[in-house]
């Protein structure tokens, strides 16, 4: 992002240390690259905000980068391989734990779903959103994530009646992978100002709560790397082996379900 007063550098000097190393596959700084203050940085390292880190010796203005054979950089590895391609998008309000939100100039509102979430439920059997034509209260039922054994609920993100469904996105088998301009769920011609929905989070905010998420799926794959079936985990993360796409093969059933609790039952 380029924010006021900051000139645009070519792409090839962005400094950011989690894509020069691959882990991330998007450029969302707005900090200048000042990693020091920045949520997500501490969010893949696996802190809370703190300084960061500089190798004994090394030049104070070089940032150290995680050793892949740490459980640490295992787990940074196997996050940046399940949300590799993932959009995050700063420029419309999320509404935590599961939409984003823009208004469009037909006085409607395009409700999408947060694709970080969908790849961490992956393999996804069906999306169900509410058909067209239904008037629903903010925070009422409409729809689900349904995959084997599991159903995410969703709850509506604004009041209002509900206007359109995209076939396209309840027909893909990855709706996850949809482009950009493709991945809105529903719209919906609201009851209320967009600006004026509780829970809303924008910018800043937005990168505090997807640190937080991202923080919380890395805790939950560093514990198993060391719990009783670690030797299982190996590998989907940096020992060669082939990576799993199953967030829950990789946790367990059991910890994939306390996770999914965790960060999808808001």
């Amino acid at each position: 992002m380029e924010t006021a007063g900051m000139a645009r550098r070519p792409l090839e000097e962005l400094p950011c240390i989690w894509v020069l190393s691959g882990v991330l596959s998007y450029r969302l700084c707005d900090r200048n690259y000042e990693c020091d203050g920045c949520e997500l940085y501490h969010a893949l390292r696996g802190e809370g905000r703190a300084s960061c880190h500089h190798a004994e010796g090394a030049d104070p203005g070089s940032i150290e980068i995680l050793d892949s054979a740490s459980p640490s950089g295992q787990a940074t590895s196997h996050l940046s391989h399940l949300l590799s391609g993932c959009r995050l998008y700063l420029d419309r309000p999320y509404r935590p734990p599961h939409f984003w939100l823009t208004q469009t100039e037909e006085n409607l509102v395009t409700v999408g779903l947060d694709g970080s979430l969908l790849r961490m439920l992956s393999p996804i059997r069906r999306v169900v959103s509410p058909g067209a034509g239904l008037h629903l209260e903010r925070d009422q039922p409409c729809g689900w994530i349904a995959r084997e054994h599991m159903a995410v609920p969703l709850k509506m993100p604004i009041a209002g009646e509900v206007v359109e469904t995209n076939a396209t996105f309840a027909a893909a088998d990855e709706p996850c992978r949809l482009p950009d301009g493709d991945d809105w769920l529903f719209r919906v011609r609201p009851t209320e100002p967009l600006e004026e929905v509780s829970g809303l989070v924008n910018a800043e905010g937005t990168l505090a709560w997807y640190a937080d998420r991202l923080r919380t799926v890395k805790h939950a794959i560093l514990a198993s790397l060391s719990g009783p079936e670690a030797g299982t985990v190996g590998p989907v993360l940096a020992d060669g082996g082939v990576r799993l796409s199953s967030l829950e093969r990789v946790l367990g059933p059991k910890a994939f379900e306390e996770l999914i609790a965790a960060i999808a039952h808001g």
